[in-house]
């Protein structure tokens, strides 16, 4: 039967085991996100157990999601367990193993294959880069920022309390905000950091900005030695030869979908 896990050391230990498939988890052990997870665990039976597998629940979205990667064949199981104590509404990013479990109790919306890439080599800066043009983004930036959102990502997972990271990068052209990239975690205190809500003005795309504002935040979080990582559709080839060029590879293959509750 799982448990709920409150210990950090303990969490962070089993998060080891493959920083790069958990590298969201990692990051919401830090105390800007701790608040808004439940973590449900399975246990060794050895003598002194130690956890065995995870299922993240965050609830500091609209809509929570449910985070389901295990590194046991008995993963599955978990899963099954913690269906009693999964809302009737959550986003999901699982191993396709664990799929028909969800299945069995939620009708899924699919939303398809995605990739897990972390950062193995940084590349040189990118041709032309505008360091100049290259600014951080704080929440006085926030009007220019949703109306990027609204042309460029108008489904995009993005808090604005997230600013106050100061993980924020906005590259301007004309006085316009055009490309962003920002953090959905981070945190100093475990090293490690997840890209997201990268985006380009469709009226600018294809002069490299969304991939100068990529690097530029890149570079700033691997010179203070974090792992960098991102998540990225199966199909969206022009981002991902964008990561690629940065320095990023293909890590895991996951699936994301919405499950909704068939009751």
């Amino acid at each position: 039967m799982f448990v709920f896990v409150v210990d950090k050391d303990r969490l962070w230990r089993h998060f080891q085991k493959d920083p790069a498939l958990f590298a969201y988890h990692i990051g919401d052990l830090d105390d800007f996100f701790f608040g808004d997870c439940q973590w449900a665990a399975s246990y060794t039976t050895k003598r002194h157990p130690i956890i065995e597998d995870v299922i993240l629940i965050y609830n500091g979205l609209k809509v929570p999601t449910v985070l389901a990667f295990g590194v046991t064949e008995r993963f599955p199981d978990l899963v099954k367990e913690t269906l009693d104590i999964l809302p009737d509404r959550f986003h999901c990013h699982f191993q396709s193993a664990c799929g028909d479990v969800f299945r069995s109790r939620y009708r899924e919306e699919p939303l398809g294959a995605h990739y897990k890439m972390r950062l193995e080599k940084l590349s040189p800066a990118p041709d032309g880069l505008h360091e100049a043009r290259i600014t951080s983004l704080d929440e006085s930036h926030l009007p220019a920022l949703t109306d990027l959102y609204a042309r460029a990502y108008p489904n995009n997972y993005f808090m604005p309390r997230m600013l106050r990271t100061g993980r924020y990068r906005g590259l301007w052209q004309d006085g316009r905000l055009v490309a962003s990239a920002g953090v959905h975690v981070v945190s100093d205190q475990y090293a490690i950091a997840t890209l997201g809500n990268i985006a380009t003005d469709p009226e600018y795309r294809g002069r490299g900005f969304g991939r100068q504002v990529t690097w530029a935040l890149t570079r700033e979080l691997h010179d203070e030695g974090k792992l960098v990582c991102l998540n990225v559709r199966a199909d969206n080839a022009p981002a991902i030869r964008c990561y690629e060029q940065i320095g990023f590879a293909v890590a895991h293959t996951y699936q994301e979908a919405t499950f909704i509750s068939k009751a």
